[in-house]
């Protein structure tokens, strides 16, 4: 169980926000101006947290998660106590430790479970959010980032209390989503096992699913349940383990994790023993497995290679990634140069300036050096036809 109330210390500068990605990019933007207060909902397991935990880590800012729903007002700052002052006595009220830490650095104080609280809790926290006070006498310093977060009541499921309009007119509403090309770009393919990866990019409908009303469990896939599962086995087995050291657990007690979902996971584990993980790291011990490869399964695998963005691939694994595209028939290997082409390749216009023209030269030398391999000679006049094609629905 998480603790109420996490900290993670950190320094960092907040005018660099070159490290984070678009959506964190827009979040951060969002609480650093300061005005109204950023309240992010979305339906269970959307990784709400795990963003938000994100931006302070690539910012290296401290962090402090208050789980509201564990917590009482005492915790939020309405501790009352007496203080004299002229023979007279005054009740005040006592500013807790974690409000002190977030004055100390960079920080951003996120409150979670907003609408899931009670009514005084929700007060106190509400009174921080938009005061950036507590009490009279304390505030909040200029570099203390503040965030809410909730879930979405009937419409996913979850006990919340609604908020009243004057409320809503102070809260920034923005609904958080996170499509699945989104997960794996900005945190599954550096943390989840290859094979989950694998396995959703080709059956999309198993990335979020609630449990039917006919389903024994009540666990159900999520982006956050898939990353447990993962977390499992990679403690236990190991970043790189094939599925068939762990597949005798998942028919245990993988429905614990991701419900239902984990049948399809498992007939997935059974029939698909090479990742791509293999392909670009073990390329010519599992050769020969692949050349028993059907056509389908081998398109499979180019499936799950296009949801890994080729700024990311290393050399050695270019040199893999080239060999196992030899393997293939001609109209698979000009689908992922079109790939490339539409979701890699950066195309320069007359809008910008030199120095613009000459990053987006030197950020595409990579693939142009990929395009130009000897073995590919013969696409030659296809990939200049693709590459007008695409520059011309760009610019």
């Amino acid at each position: 169980m998480k603790k109420p109330i996490n900290y993670i210390i950190g320094e960092g500068d907040i005018n660099d926000i070159s490290v984070l990605n678009d959506k964190e990019r827009d979040y951060f933007m969002m609480m650093k101006s300061q005005s109204g207060v950023l309240f992010l909902s979305s339906k269970p397991g959307i990784a709400k947290s795990a963003i938000i935990r994100s931006i302070a880590k690539k910012m290296n800012f401290s962090y402090i998660d208050l789980r509201l729903s564990m917590l009482d007002e005492t915790d939020i700052g309405l501790y009352p106590k007496i203080k004299e002052f002229d023979e007279e006595e005054y009740l005040y009220h006592v500013t807790p430790y974690w409000a002190k830490l977030a004055n100390d650095r960079p920080t951003i104080v996120h409150f979670e479970e907003l609408n899931r609280t009670t009514l005084n809790v929700r007060n106190a926290a509400l009174q921080i959010l938009l005061e950036r006070q507590i009490g009279p006498f304390f505030r909040f310093n200029e570099n203390v980032f503040m965030v809410s977060s909730g879930n979405m009541g009937d419409k996913d499921g979850t006990d919340v209390e609604e908020f009243d309009k004057a409320l809503d007119g102070r809260l920034i509403q923005v609904f958080h989503d996170l499509t699945l090309e989104e997960w794996i770009d900005y945190f599954a393919k550096e943390n989840v096992h290859q094979p989950i990866i694998d396995f959703l990019t080709l059956n999309r409908n198993y990335y979020y699913q609630y449990p039917s009303d006919s389903s024994r469990y009540r666990s159900y896939a999520s982006p956050r349940s898939w990353t447990f599962l993962s977390d499992f086995i990679t403690e236990n087995f190991g970043r790189n383990a094939k599925p068939e050291e762990y597949i005798n657990f998942l028919m245990k007690y993988g429905y614990g994790y991701v419900g239902d979902s984990i049948t399809p996971y498992i007939r997935f584990c059974r029939t698909n023993r090479i990742t791509v993980n293999d392909v670009l790291n073990d390329f010519e011990n599992i050769k020969d497995e692949l050349l028993e490869y059907n056509r389908d399964k081998k398109n499979e695998i180019l499936t799950n290679l296009k949801a890994i963005r080729f700024s990311k691939i290393g050399i050695n694994q270019i040199n893999n990634l080239t060999k196992f595209l030899l393997l293939l028939s001609d109209d698979e290997v000009i689908s992922y140069f079109n790939h490339l082409l539409e979701k890699d390749f950066l195309y320069k216009s007359n809008r910008m300036s030199d120095q613009e023209q000459l990053l987006v030269d030197k950020k595409n030398q990579k693939i142009k050096k990929f395009f130009a391999n000897k073995d590919f000679l013969k696409y030659k006049t296809v990939m200049k036809e693709i590459f007008e094609n695409q520059y011309r629905k760009i610019i």
